[in-house]
């Protein structure tokens, strides 16, 4: 955890005393005064919803050790006996230099990973590898943009070797910006598809964006690559660092074979790690934590890690929730990818569950995909058509995009009885109730605002 004395945060976020003493020491930083601790530094942020600055009496209270602000209305008076005032132009860079400069006082070597699909899973098998061999810190939860990260470096102590960060992004720049506070020595971009269209228009933008993490590698660095997605391979043609190559159907340096489905335990497969091959388990459902586990398989040999180790590393791994979590309810079987959703990874959902083993049905709940800009429509039209081509019984859609889905299967030959059209989650748990049976599967996914978690709630209630 950060420890610093006021007058070294001056010099890093080129702040200027206004009142206290230069010499206090501040253990921690903290963006919300509802979790803040005793000699803590308070940064007051603003935000779409909240600005620190009305919180500055509360931090005072609580005994922050140190206080930044970036507007000097309402002050109080000065008082050296209470928590130092420093002053910057922008709270908000003020946060993130601070946190860049605390990065640089540690033996640390970042790994940062970004991509459209995988970031948080690949983060979480990645960390589990590397913490078979080193000391380890990785983001908690999705603290992942440009407020996330830095609160995440300010955990790290000098005991710390390896800083395991994911890199999330809306728009141009972020993923640059994110590369400089964090300095990463390796990269991973987990894959490049449709997403946060909304900001970056097209698919060429959004392959720029998520490229600016391999830019940002020097030639000591290392660019871990999926060999299978075009558009990460042409992205890593520009970069300085040294490549490591993953994939399953091209050529790569570590590369599954032999994929043997288990069901909901997972998959058996070969893997070809570079001079070596061995067989393994992986104990995920979804072919896409097969690419993820081969993203943490190649971060970790680029760190001088061993096969027996990395299977160690993987077998411990826990998923975050709502990503293909697999529960009962009433001898059915739910599987919660309700996380987050845009078309490839409900394309993969949709294969997930159509190649599952049940004895009953199968019904896929989907909520809307958002931030899909102008492609919103034509690409739920387009999942429509693909439901109605697989192995699904049944189809509930909740919202109004989502319904553009379900007119889209029926035109494509699915049966419309079997169909139900939802404009709110009690709805569309009405009708699964009425449906289901023991041995059926469920699988129930949607962007986050869809809130597609409330279905397994209301069902399981």
């Amino acid at each position: 955890m950060i420890e610093m004395e006021v007058k070294n945060c001056l010099d890093a976020i080129d702040g200027k005393l206004l009142s206290g003493d230069k010499n206090k020491v501040f253990r921690g930083v903290s963006i919300d005064s509802r979790t803040l601790s005793e000699n803590e530094l308070f940064i007051c942020i603003g935000g779409d919803q909240f600005n620190g600055h009305d919180f500055i009496k509360e931090a005072q209270n609580k005994k922050a050790s140190a206080i930044v602000v970036s507007d000097r209305s309402g002050m109080a008076s000065k008082n050296n006996m209470g928590p130092s005032l420093i002053h910057v132009d922008d709270t908000l860079k003020a946060l993130q230099e601070l946190a860049r400069f605390h990065k640089n006082q540690m033996p640390v070597k970042v790994i940062g990973i970004t991509g459209t699909n995988g970031k948080s899973t690949t983060k979480e098998m990645t960390a589990s590898i590397t913490e078979t061999k080193f000391k380890t810190i990785k983001t908690k939860g999705n603290l992942n943009n440009h407020i996330g990260l830095p609160l995440n470096l300010f955990r790290l102590s000098k005991k710390d070797e390896i800083a395991v960060m994911e890199m999330g992004m809306s728009a141009a720049g972020e993923i640059k910006r994110l590369a400089e506070i964090a300095q990463p020595e390796i990269g991973v971009v987990t894959n490049i598809s449709e997403g946060h269209l909304v900001h970056l228009k097209t698919l060429k933008k959004i392959q720029a964006a998520k490229g600016e993490l391999y830019d940002s590698l020097n030639s000591q660095g290392t660019a871990i690559v999926n060999a299978d997605d075009q558009l990460v391979l042409e992205i890593a043609k520009s970069t300085r660092a040294k490549l490591v190559t993953y994939g399953i159907h091209n050529k790569a340096d570590i590369k599954a074979e032999n994929i043997r489905p288990r069901g909901r335990e997972g998959f058996d497969l070969n893997v070809c790690f570079v001079d070596k091959n061995f067989s393994m388990h992986l104990p995920f459902l979804g072919e896409c934590n097969i690419y993820n586990a081969l993203a943490a398989m190649a971060t970790s040999y680029s760190l001088g890690i061993e096969p027996d180790d990395i299977q160690v590393g993987l077998k411990n791994t826990k998923l975050m929730p709502s990503r293909f979590e697999v529960t009962e309810y009433e001898g059915a079987t739910i599987i919660n990818d309700s996380y987050n959703a845009n078309p490839k990874s409900m394309q993969e959902a949709l294969k997930t569950l159509a190649n599952y083993r049940c004895e009953g049905r199968r019904f896929f709940i989907m909520g809307d995909m958002l931030e899909l800009g102008n492609l919103e429509e034509l690409a739920h039209v387009t999942l429509g058509e693909n439901i109605a081509k697989c192995r699904i019984d049944y189809l509930v859609t909740v919202g109004k995009l989502s319904a553009h889905a379900a007119k889209s299967a029926v035109t494509s030959g699915m049966n419309k009885k079997n169909i139900a059209t939802a404009s709110e989650h009690k709805c569309a748990v009405s009708f699964i109730q009425k449906h289901i049976r023991p041995g059926d599967c469920l699988l129930v996914k949607g962007s986050r605002g869809s809130k597609m978690e409330e279905v397994i709630k209301q069902l399981t209630a």
